[in-house]
């Protein structure tokens, strides 16, 4: 078994650059589930891999572009917000901004009581989570994949070609992201 190093973690070549964001969104979906959630990732509710999905295209966007999207998450949804936290590790122009600040528009997808419960029940468990340098990993990936893309003169018109390249379930989450609410 080779040792994890960004050089045999290349992903591979894909004939298209939908092919590519596909996958790019896909794994960073992934990243951010399991990042929250560890090897419990796949008993999550929909709301949960929805908002995983929207910060995925949202990441990826922001590599590309200036986008107007930003996400409000209570403080006792630890899950969402510890996901939303990751999601700015990942991007590159994200701010944390703490207080009470109104959003003009929101994407208001908490976490369930049995998420949450999940989160609990991974925070004790005796595997580790993923390191922080899988995040740098992951931060390269989405800026190769996004260095391959040319900005839109709107961002919603970026964040729209992004869903259909990547198929239904991502298209879904970049409608969504463009209304500015849950859908």
């Amino acid at each position: 078994m080779k040792p994890a190093t960004l050089a045999n973690h290349r992903p591979e070549p894909t004939s298209s650059i939908s092919g590519d964001v596909y996958e790019a969104l896909n794994a960073t979906t992934d990243y951010l589930l399991e990042t929250v959630y560890g090897p419990a990732r796949l008993t999550v509710s929909n709301r949960q891999v929805q908002l995983a999905e929207r910060l995925a295209v949202a990441i990826l966007v922001d590599h590309i572009q200036l986008a107007g999207i930003s996400f409000s998450i209570d403080r006792d949804d630890l899950p969402s917000l510890a996901m939303v936290q990751t999601a700015t590790l990942l991007s590159r122009s994200w701010l944390t901004i703490a207080g009470n600040a109104r959003p003009c528009a929101s994407l208001n997808l908490q976490a369930s009581e049995s998420d949450r419960m999940i989160a609990r029940t991974v925070a004790f468990s005796p595997y580790p989570n993923r390191e922080l340098s899988d995040c740098g990993y992951m931060r390269n990936r989405i800026a190769e994949v996004a260095s391959h893309i040319q900005p839109l003169d709107d961002w919603r018109a970026t964040v729209r070609r992004l869903g259909q390249c990547a198929g239904e379930r991502f298209a879904n989450a970049a409608d969504a992201l463009i209304a500015g609410g849950a859908r």
